[in-house]
């Protein structure tokens, strides 16, 4: 099921795929290009999943499948235009999308770069990390953002209790923030964002407000450069043991990959009320100091259905928690000089117990969103969070919803 959802994600995908006719296609007679391929390593032959596919110049592009496959639909008029390839820790791979449509299966083979620690002078470790990631802080007036946008994004969200899958939701979302990426504390940034239904489709009936609501506001919050209370805080770095798990390389540009760990996680620096273990990885390319990816895994005591950061009377409480943890991981890409939010993942995992009958049920959550397209010109201004959602099934929205032309 997995990799149906990541597979479904690289077709959507941002909507960045392309169909070709066969033969040598000329601009004229090309409405859309299709492009599928496969990525692997040259170091081990295996496949490189959740790599960055796009076409150079736009915001049109894909991610790879956990099998490395992807596919990418692009409009005919850009068959001169160069796509590029990038994952963490390899070299990128860049052709023009003309000489990439000769073949059914476009196979792509990545070169590992990834360098030994020791190669580096690191004196005093834990204060250089801390500079490193101080600088990043420093750098987002720089890096992001910092106007009124609108994005409009994919979510896609399961639920299964007991491994069976019970509730599906798929949704297009237009998501208004009035700052861009000017930061602020989480009150703030819930405040200057706001967001709207353009579609959704879902494999259950909405018969209350509980399931009409999503976990969109969640997926927001993981958005650590928009916000404060996370690993990018000024304040939090002396919360975190630090350490350099590798120095690698992405879009031919060296990253360094800086473990964190909390030594008292609470709510001002995880976003996580009941938040007991809190750890993570954050990617910091050299060049700029752009964050372009944060993985974070989370132990918690409890959870409340109003959101992570909410408290619960648990006397009220019908289940009692037995475990629950949960992981976000959160890219960015770079467009024209500034980097915007790309993709956040979030699975959670719920192992409670029924205080009348002591049974256990298992419950798994797994959410995506992930970016389809960027207005940073008249954006529409949204107020309002739009927590319930109770549209029609339009069946020509989503049989077109894969194609976006970007900006045409």
């Amino acid at each position: 099921m997995q990799k149906y959802i990541i597979l479904l994600l690289a077709s959507i995908a941002i909507s960045f795929s392309i169909k070709a006719q066969e033969n040598k296609p000329s601009n004229e007679n090309i409405k859309l290009i299709r492009i599928v391929g496969k990525l692997t390593s040259d170091h081990n032959k295996e496949a490189i999943p959740f790599a960055n596919i796009g076409v150079v110049g736009s915001f049109i592009g894909a991610a790879s499948n956990i099998d490395g496959v992807f596919e990418l639909k692009i409009p005919g008029n850009l068959i001169d235009k160069t796509i590029q390839v990038s994952a963490v820790g390899f070299s990128s791979f860049t052709n023009k999308i003309r000489d990439c449509i000769q073949e059914d299966t476009l196979r792509i083979t990545l070169t590992a770069k990834n360098y030994s620690i020791a190669e580096v002078e690191v004196t005093a470790e834990s204060l250089v990390l801390k500079k490193r990631i101080r600088t990043a802080i420093e750098r987002i007036p720089h890096n992001y953002l910092q106007t009124p946008f609108n994005y409009d994004v994919y979510y896609r969200s399961e639920k299964f209790e007991n491994s069976e899958l019970n509730r599906l939701r798929e949704a297009a979302i237009r998501i208004y923030d009035e700052k861009g990426y000017q930061r602020a504390d989480a009150y703030d940034v819930f405040k200057e964002r706001g967001y709207k239904f353009l579609q959704v489709r879902k494999n259950f009936e909405t018969s209350s407000l509980a399931d009409g609501s999503t976990y969109l506001d969640e997926l927001l919050e993981m958005d650590i450069v928009r916000g404060r209370g996370n690993i990018l805080n000024k304040n939090h770095l002396d919360f975190y043991d630090l350490k350099l798990e590798q120095i690698s390389e992405y879009e031919n540009d060296s990253i360094w990959v800086i473990s964190y760990k909390s030594k008292r996680p609470i709510l001002s620096n995880t976003g996580d009320y009941y938040a007991k273990e809190y750890s993570g990885k954050i990617y910091i390319k050299i060049k700029d100091f752009a964050v372009i990816k944060n993985e974070t895994h989370v132990v918690a005591s409890n959870y409340s259905s109003q959101g992570r950061s909410f408290y619960v009377n648990e006397e009220r409480q019908k289940w009692k928690p037995i475990r629950i943890e949960y992981d976000f991981s959160v890219t960015y890409k770079e467009h024209s000089g500034r980097y915007y939010l790309s993709y956040v993942s979030y699975k959670r995992h719920h192992e409670i117990e029924d205080k009348k009958t002591q049974e256990i049920t298992n419950v798994d959550i797994n959410t995506e969103m992930l970016i389809t397209k960027i207005n940073t010109t008249n954006p529409e201004v949204i107020a309002k969070r739009a927590y319930y959602e109770n549209i029609p099934y339009d069946k020509k929205f989503w049989e077109s919803y894969n194609i976006i032309f970007d900006g045409e």
